[in-house]
């Protein structure tokens, strides 16, 4: 629709008609020949410029938040077509009984007036200055009074009804949505690029190379790696076990030893004593009843440490 739009343009472009008339003026839009193409013109451009940020809008897919906004008002725009069409059918049903009736009303002398201002009633539009002569003719305020609360009442909180339903029932998978929007979005882009720049991106990313979680700790092949400061998520306990030798079945890793007999559960259970320690004797307050109890409390804390049993039961 944008390059059909574009291409009247381009034959209706007020310039080109005056460079034919009038040769010795160079970009001259005001001309006789020109006169009548205007608005043509202006119509169709102020329509291309509407198209042209409605596919803007695919930029939204780099923002899950936005695209999966914008995902939410495609599925409710629906039902303010609905609202629209049934605004219009009470127009049109009020606006052809108005014309009916005896009145001498200039802004319902017609049906095609009478939608007109039933249009701008809805719309909060209409001059109030000329709710004088409606309330003159009875018949004709009473058609009135029934449309407003029709539409001003009725419709509008249905309207508003049916846009909260609609977004509790979407915004559940409106994520889902997004996402799937984006795939589409990438799906469509690659098509259109030629085989031996996708090759070369593949080759660029190096995905057949292994991944280095860490200084002499390679990993598996197939990602992009990033960086980060080693100070950013510290970890004090490695949840990773490694075992040398072979991968074969035939020859299967050694069985792990019990948690309670290896070096990182003795430095745990040695950190919790010191942490426990350290807040009984932060408790006591120097006072000599609570050192006591302190020390009775980090004993009975060494006790249980001493033991794996013990440990576990205090933890």
């Amino acid at each position: 629709m944008l390059a059909i739009c574009l291409v009247l343009m381009l034959i209706l472009e007020p310039m080109i008609h005056c460079l034919s008339a009038e040769p010795e003026k160079l970009f001259y839009p005001h001309c006789k020949e020109a006169k009548d193409l205007k608005d043509a013109y202006a119509i169709v451009s102020a329509i291309a410029m509407l198209l042209y940020w409605l596919l803007l809008t695919d930029l939204t897919v780099f923002s899950m938040r936005f695209s999966a906004f914008l995902l939410v008002i495609g599925r409710v725009v629906s039902e303010v077509g609905l609202f629209l069409g049934a605004l219009i059918y009470l127009i049109v049903t009020f606006s052809s009984a108005i014309s009916s009736l005896n009145q001498k009303l200039k802004d319902f002398a017609g049906m095609h007036l009478g939608a007109l201002s039933l249009w701008e009633i809805a719309l909060g539009m209409y001059p109030t200055s000329h709710f004088e002569a409606v309330v003159k003719e009875e018949f004709a305020m009473i058609a009135v009074s029934c449309f407003v609360i029709l539409t001003a009442i009725f419709l509008v909180n249905l309207l508003i009804a049916q846009l909260n339903g609609a977004y509790h029932v979407i915004y559940e998978d409106m994520v889902g949505y997004a996402r799937l929007n984006r795939a589409a979005i990438i799906v469509t882009t690659l098509e259109q690029v030629p085989e031996k720049r996708w090759s070369r991106f593949l080759q660029a990313q190096k995905f057949e190379e292994r991944l280095e979680f860490g200084e002499g700790d390679i990993g598996l092949p197939g990602g992009l790696q990033v960086t980060e400061p080693s100070n950013v998520n510290p970890t004090t306990v490695d949840a990773i076990r490694r075992f040398g030798g072979s991968t074969s079945r035939a020859m299967p890793w050694p069985a792990e030893d019990s948690l309670d007999e290896g070096d990182a559960d003795k430095f745990d259970r040695l950190e919790k004593l010191i942490v426990r320690a350290t807040k009984n004797m932060g408790s006591s307050g120097g006072r000599k009843k609570g050192g006591s109890s302190s020390a009775g409390a980090s004993g009975s804390g060494g006790g249980s440490g001493s033991g794996d049993g013990g440990e576990e039961g205090s933890e």
